[in-house]
């Protein structure tokens, strides 16, 4: 995530992470999400926008 900061920071692209990085990442954030808002609240958000609440958010 902080390299997605600092590109966003100073103006330029995100440099594409390695798929083990992004799959460890998305993995935690998940579970993050899921303690936080529960997986009822996340299952929505990643298939029915419609129904989703507003954010989701780990942090």
């Amino acid at each position: 995530m902080h390299s997605d900061d600092l590109a966003h920071s100073v103006g330029v692209l995100t440099p594409e992470l390695p798929a083990e990085a992004v799959e460890t990442v998305v993995d935690l954030l998940s579970r993050v999400a899921l303690r936080r808002h529960g997986a009822t609240n996340v299952l929505r958000a990643l298939s029915r926008a419609e129904r989703a609440p507003a954010s989701i958010s780990a942090f």
